[in-house]
């Protein structure tokens, strides 16, 4: 008797699971803010807090898109249009790349601006299954499926294995899109992890903080408080030829600069408060700095040469 029980238990069960609702991406404002980790070194990293930001209509190519833009928390730069992103009838949601963001924060890369790109398919999946998604460049495959209780509404979570990604474990939840970043089929991990901390719309709300707190902004204690980090001003960023620290009370550091694969490119001693850093001879791109101060506090940061 008992074994008939538990086995109607789990006929109800797996019944509920496959039964469920689809819950589809919005159709209004939606946010999912990311965090981005690159450490190329033990004791050298950078966290960059960002947001995909989801605000309005576009077609392209006569299809109607919502718009996304991106946006780094943590500096004063404004949002920039980044594409249009769309799901169809059959569950699979697209993206259709903006011509002035093919690359963003570090290693997405995106294969034309000419045309969209399947970025996600919750169209009857199962494990083993191999997706037809940046194919040539990734190999993506559904692991495991289960549910998961978000709000009052249970949804499809399948777990992902990509081969571009390098630091597990990656999710697919419906209508919120992975756990690492909304864009994850595009992007590639070494020496650096993403994560979506948070998801929220009009009626969702989702957290999934690396450290389990709930947040949607990620700060890692590394030697100065935040109130006197934001005295420290680095201008112009972008810079083309020089580049201006501005240390407010602060003087006496170490300055280390890397490029954007981790090779230190400059280090240099900053006696004042205030320092000029030629960079005529930087080849263009994204750079990382490090300031060491005399007590070993530490902050860290990056600009770009134009």
């Amino acid at each position: 008797m008992k074994k008939i029980l538990l086995a109607f238990i789990s006929i109800c069960f797996l019944t509920n699971l496959y039964a469920q609702n689809y819950a589809s991406f919005p159709t209004e404002s939606a946010h999912w803010n990311c965090l981005f980790w690159h450490q190329w070194q033990p004791d050298i990293y950078y966290l960059t807090n960002y947001q995909y930001i989801q605000q309005g209509d576009t077609i392209l190519k006569g299809k109607n898109y919502k718009k996304i833009y991106y946006k780094e928390l943590d500096s004063q730069t404004q949002e920039s249009y980044f594409g249009g992103l769309r799901e169809d009838t059959v569950k699979q949601i697209f993206f259709f790349p903006s011509s002035s963001y093919l690359s963003t924060i570090d290693l997405h890369s995106f294969p034309n601006d000419t045309a969209e790109l399947l970025l996600y398919t919750f169209n009857n999946l199962s494990i083993g299954m191999n997706l037809p998604i940046n194919t040539g460049q990734a190999t993506i495959q559904v692991t495991g499926i289960d549910s998961i209780l978000i709000g009052n509404q249970y949804r499809k979570r399948y777990q992902i294995q990509n081969n571009k990604l390098l630091f597990g474990p990656e999710y697919w939840i419906e209508g919120i899109g992975s756990t690492k970043d909304l864009l994850s089929p595009f992007a590639e991990e070494f020496e650096c992890k993403y994560y979506t901390l948070c998801f929220s719309d009009t009626t969702t709300y989702y957290i999934n903080s690396p450290d389990g707190n709930d947040s949607c902004h990620y700060l890692t204690n590394i030697g100065i408080f935040e109130n006197e980090l934001n005295k420290i001003e680095l201008y112009p960023n972008p810079a083309k030829d020089y580049i201006n620290f501005d240390m407010g009370m602060y003087k006496d550091f170490q300055l280390s600069v890397y490029n954007s694969v981790g090779q230190s490119v400059l280090k240099k001693q900053l006696t004042s408060s205030n320092a000029t850093l030629n960079i005529q001879s930087f080849q263009s791109g994204m750079y990382y700095y490090q300031l060491i101060n005399d007590k070993g506090k530490t902050i860290s940061g990056k600009f770009v040469k134009e």
